[in-house]
């Protein structure tokens, strides 16, 4: 199992959708002078989109990981995967940039860039979870792994509900970048019920994949529980995929999302 978490982000789905919704955000985004002014803008976009998403769905995003991405996928690709994580739960159908991007050097600074871009965006709910009484917490052990480490996952439930976990490599190429079924999964857990009802610990040893060049990777898990089992599959070819999975059943669902970081 590969892994290295930068991220947790809490997103609530349920068996019910909403309607979509136009929204007006803001994204900005600071350097200092390594990155060209489209480079910055395109970024900043990318964080009005989340934004966007954010302020439509009500997402809530824990602040215990902190994001490091960008000394390791580079921060444009970070942006995207987050982004690919956030619309899980919401879908932009369309956005546009409202005006011209704001560029410049932050005051007071030295040598410190910003690009601040506002969007207007067409925010599509995939499902929204309207029982608040079927929540659930997740804990890493930590946040960055070296290879052949233990990865220690807490979970923590409001009640009985089915938990399914996958894992996300985004990088790689195709060979790497699909999501994984690792538990309930015989190879790792033969004995483990994925029923819970009030903790449950997994323990994972970490593994860098040989065939990667780089020295770090970022990678993220999705954690999905559901009032009744669902028969998924053993891995999604794209986040689209299992995102689609998502919108055909009615059954309720709370789904969380941790990143982590492994180093070589």
């Amino acid at each position: 199992m590969n892994k290295i978490f930068i991220l947790i982000f809490i997103l609530h789905f349920g068996c019910l959708t909403s309607q979509a919704e136009i929204v007006t955000e803001k994204g900005k985004h600071r350097h200092v002078g390594n990155i060209s002014k489209n480079q910055s803008c395109k970024i900043a976009e990318q964080k009005a989109k989340k934004n966007a998403i954010i302020k439509s769905i009500g997402q809530t995003i824990s602040s215990d990981v902190v994001s490091n991405c960008s000394e390791v996928d580079g921060e444009f690709e970070c942006e995207r995967n987050q982004l690919s994580l956030f619309e899980l739960n919401g879908v932009i159908t369309f956005s546009k940039r409202v005006g011209r991007p704001n560029y410049g050097e932050e005051l007071g600074s030295e040598g410190i860039f910003f690009c601040e871009v506002t969007i207007r965006a067409n925010v599509e709910p995939v499902k929204k979870n309207l029982d608040p009484t079927f929540q659930f917490d997740v804990k890493l052990n930590q946040e960055i792994f070296r290879s052949g480490e233990n990865m220690e996952i807490e979970i923590n439930t409001s009640k009985k509900m089915y938990m399914t976990i996958f894992q996300w490599l985004p990088y790689g190429g195709k060979k790497f970048n699909i999501i994984t079924k690792i538990f309930p999964n015989k190879e790792y857990n033969k004995n483990i019920n994925n029923l819970i009802d009030g903790q449950l610990v997994l323990k994972y040893q970490t593994y860098f994949p040989e065939e990667i060049k780089e020295k770090k990777v970022d990678e993220y898990l999705i954690f999905v529980a559901s009032e009744k089992d669902i028969n998924w599959l053993k891995s999604y070819s794209q986040i689209e995929s299992l995102k689609r999975e998502f919108t055909k059943t009615n059954i309720l669902m709370e789904n969380h999302y941790s990143g982590y970081m492994l180093i070589r």
